[in-house]
């Protein structure tokens, strides 16, 4: 990817009155319910072992420590990829919004809506009364508003995929199933080391030069400094602009024509839904003798795969080192 109430003086209600006024009071409460999803939701045992650990302070990606004096059970995400990592703990039935933006898994799109990633809106999400917030490194000027509303609001902003998996772990111990987080993101870790010890052995001139295009008006692609860079170096290829100071650097096609990389990643995503197609690519203007367009190794890749800091990031690093190394990864 956010009174004073009116005095109702005693009367007495007829049969039909109080079922009609239990109805109303059973709408409005269930709207600011979690999500509403159609799946039967099997038993867990995440309740067993980490409700004793509350009260707790919890130090968040800003150096925030943030005081939850017991579990939460109202979560507002402001973020795609806070979302995912609350669906992926099994956390759906305590999210209360979402942006508009978080669209995965599906039964996202079923949450109270509190606005934009950017600009979700404060009165929104006060209104939900969440008794946890978790928002990131965009919504600095948001998190003063909310802090002053009496709010606890969690900062995640990991950096690098290792940084992703401490802040799964992180907002597992924040909702009391810091043991589950663990365990799953042990899941994690096995997939990303199952790779690692596939591509280890690629010796360094195999490793393809690689021009992922994140975007296309104008040419734009990944520094070292990205998530997505990091993904490209541990599927054992070069990043053709890790040379780059910038995360988000433009590149021209006359850098592109000279540095002549071996395989493109193509990316969708983020507002540009429509991936552009490999035949497009080769038939840019001087594109035609790029190695990858002369062998016809052209890719595409679900942004959110390489760049939302959820879990899914590992099916990211997947679908990298299958495109890069698919005689490796059959």
């Amino acid at each position: 990817m956010k009174g004073s109430g009116n005095v109702i003086k005693s009367q007495i209600y007829s049969n039909k009155d109080r079922i009609l006024l239990c109805l109303m009071i059973f709408v409005f409460i269930f709207g600011l319910s979690g999500c509403k999803t159609t799946a039967n939701k099997p038993a867990t045992d995440e309740k067993v072992n980490d409700k004793k650990a509350f009260p707790i302070t919890i130090t968040d990606d800003l150096g925030r420590k943030i005081y939850l004096p017991s579990e939460p059970h109202r979560i507002v995400s402001l973020a795609p990829s806070n979302t995912e990592i609350l669906f992926f703990l099994g956390l759906d039935d305590r999210v209360v919004g979402v942006t508009d933006y978080c669209d995965y898994p599906k039964e996202a799109k079923l949450c109270n809506k509190v606005g934009g990633f950017k600009d979700p809106s404060l009165e929104k999400i006060v209104v939900l009364n969440p008794d946890l917030v978790l928002a990131t490194g965009m919504h600095q000027q948001l998190l003063q508003q909310l802090e002053d509303t009496g709010l606890k609001v969690l900062v995640l902003k990991p950096k690098k995929i290792e940084g992703i998996f401490d802040d799964i772990i992180m907002v597992g111990r924040a909702a009391g199933i810091e043991s589950k987080a663990n365990a799953l993101t042990k899941g994690l870790f096995d997939r990303v080391n199952a790779v690692s010890q596939k591509v280890e052995k690629v010796p360094e001139k195999q490793r393809p030069a690689v021009y992922y295009e994140l975007w296309n008006e104008p040419l734009m692609s990944v520094g070292r400094d990205t998530i997505t860079g990091q993904i490209i170096e541990l599927a054992s290829g070069k990043n053709i602009t890790d040379d780059c100071t910038e995360q988000y650097p433009q590149i021209s096609e006359e850098v592109i024509i000279a540095r002549n990389p071996d395989v493109m990643v193509n990316s969708y995503g983020h507002g540009n839904n429509k991936a552009t197609t490999p035949a497009d690519i080769a038939a840019r203007k001087g594109w035609e003798n790029i190695a990858f367009v002369k062998t016809n190794r052209i890719y595409t890749i679900d942004t959110d795969l390489l760049s939302n800091p959820g879990p899914r990031i590992v099916d990211g690093l997947e679908n990298m080192a299958r495109c890069l190394h698919p005689e490796i990864f059959k």
